[in-house]
């Protein structure tokens, strides 16, 4: 069995480490305190390093992986948008 080599860990050319802190940041700043966004970074980290080890092992059909990956590619594209907003913001105050 191959390790996994986390700093290259993608979902059609999402990287997961700043997607899942991203969403992190992103649920603090709706209010998620500190246990909460514990966890929520740790299910995040778990479910989405699952399924890009099933995906790799063919554990899933392939007739879904396209409908995964455009999740994954929404999900990014909805934090990058957050971290982009936060920057237009400062910007203009």
């Amino acid at each position: 069995m191959d390790l996994i080599n986390y700093g290259n860990l993608a979902i059609a050319g999402v990287s997961l480490l700043p997607l899942v802190l991203g969403w992190v940041e992103a649920a603090k700043k709706l209010g998620v305190k500190s246990n909460g966004s514990f966890i929520m970074a740790v299910v995040l980290g778990v479910v989405f390093t699952a399924l890009h080890q099933a995906m790799a092992s063919s554990l899933i059909p392939a007739a879904a992986l396209p409908w995964i990956e455009v999740a994954v590619v929404g999900l990014g594209g909805g934090v990058a948008a957050t971290g982009l907003y936060d920057i237009a913001k400062k910007l203009t105050a």
